[in-house]
């Protein structure tokens, strides 16, 4: 009788032991997954910024693009008035 009781006793600690270990997983699950949904935001920040910076880049390159041209023509201009001379 008394192994009885002293194997119910151990029963009774491993299901307690197994409920507390299941709640602990059940909180780090839950962690991990707010840890998740926070970087998910993040991310989804991150890659907004770069397509303004990235469309930036564009607008700036054209820009770039066109004053080199504008340049180019100016040099032309004086080239072609410096040999008039």
């Amino acid at each position: 009788m008394e192994a009885i009781k002293k194997k119910m006793q151990m029963l009774k600690l491993d299901k307690e032991n197994a409920i507390d270990r299941a709640e602990q997983a059940e909180t780090d699950k839950k962690a991990a997954e707010d840890k998740c949904k926070q970087v998910e935001d993040e991310l989804v920040a991150l890659q907004k910024k770069l397509k303004g910076t990235e469309d930036e880049l564009d607008k700036y390159s054209e820009a770039l693009k066109d004053a080199q041209e504008k340049l180019e023509q100016a040099e032309k201009k004086a080239t072609d008035v410096r040999t008039y001379i």
